[in-house]
């Protein structure tokens, strides 16, 4: 299985017109139409490069991670992963035309993962004829060939969730930490230095969706966005700071729906595979700031 990355992330709210402040004045993503067929005006449709779409919100009477849409190239390799998913014994369900018109892809089927997560596997999204254009000015977001940006779960055992994703969905293990029996797992299937992650630490909010990252042009484009999120008053849940295994410069701060998202820049890209040694990465994990409760958390396991 041959995974293109994260295509598109579905989120459950309670209060969709909460996340249009968020999402547009803060993020700076567009806010767009519903796809064409789809029936979901309801929900909140959100475009950050010539894709219609990328991040949709819907109504719900409860808070958190709906699904996460993995790309494929083509058929072929649609129908393929399919049937290795059946292989290795998932319940795979092909939604009906209605759904696959409301993702506006070719081709749709959802599974969930030993840890609960509902994905989605689709091929054959829909472009626009119109260009991303930021309402808070944003340049841009890197999403050409890796996806919309990565997704990070806190679970049971990363490890246990690494070895699904690696054997199962065809990820690559790229590096990790360990702090005592504690661990952070990331694995890549595109350039991307990770499109998933796992940690099992005992984190606010149990486990999950930790956060979803997105990565834009420039260091410019992370610094307003941080200075928006501070005008706005939101929960910074981690401070500007540079990890030391990507090295990404990012801030974290927390959704409407409880869920982190990471808002960064100058993310590692692995540029040959073949070469690529998976590696421990020792201390807190960043070369500067990223202050905070997810990294004031991996401090305590790592000292105790």
């Amino acid at each position: 299985m041959k995974l293109k990355g994260v295509g598109y992330v579905g989120i459950n709210s309670t209060d969709v017109e909460a996340w249009r402040p968020f999402a547009v004045d803060v993020l700076g993503l567009m806010p767009v139409d519903a796809p064409i067929g789809s029936g979901a005006s309801n929900s909140l449709w959100l475009k950050m490069d010539r894709r219609h779409w990328r991040i949709a919100v819907h109504p719900s009477d409860h808070q958190g991670l709906a699904y996460v849409g993995w790309e494929l190239a083509d058929a072929a390799s649609f129908d393929a992963a399919v049937k290795e998913l059946d292989a290795n014994g998932l319940a795979v369900k092909i939604p009906d035309e209605s759904e696959r018109a409301t993702r506006a892809v070719k081709a749709l089927a959802r599974f969930e993962d030993p840890m609960g997560h509902t994905h989605e596997l689709f091929w054959g999204p829909a472009v626009d004829e119109f260009p991303f254009v930021s309402p808070q000015g944003v340049s841009g977001f890197v999403t050409d060939g890796v996806g919309l940006g990565h997704v990070l779960f806190n679970v049971p055992s990363s490890w246990e969730a690494a070895d699904f994703y690696t054997k199962v969905l065809g990820f690559r293990l790229t590096d990790w930490f360990q702090w005592g029996p504690n661990s952070a797992v990331f694995v890549h299937t595109t350039p991307r230095h990770h499109s998933a992650a796992f940690v099992d630490l005992d984190l606010p909010g149990g486990f999950g969706l930790n956060h979803f990252m997105i990565e834009a042009n420039t260091l410019e484009d992370v610094g307003r966005a941080y200075d928006r999120a501070i005008d706005a008053k939101l929960n910074i849940v981690n401070s500007l700071g540079q990890h030391s295994n990507d090295p990404m410069i990012s801030f974290y701060v927390q959704s409407p729906s409880g869920f982190n998202v990471e808002f960064g820049c100058a993310g590692l890209m692995i540029d040959d595979e073949a070469t690529w040694t998976p590696t421990e990465w020792s201390g807190r994990g960043e070369i500067w700031g990223h202050r905070g409760v997810f990294m004031d958390d991996i401090q305590a396991a790592k000292t105790d």
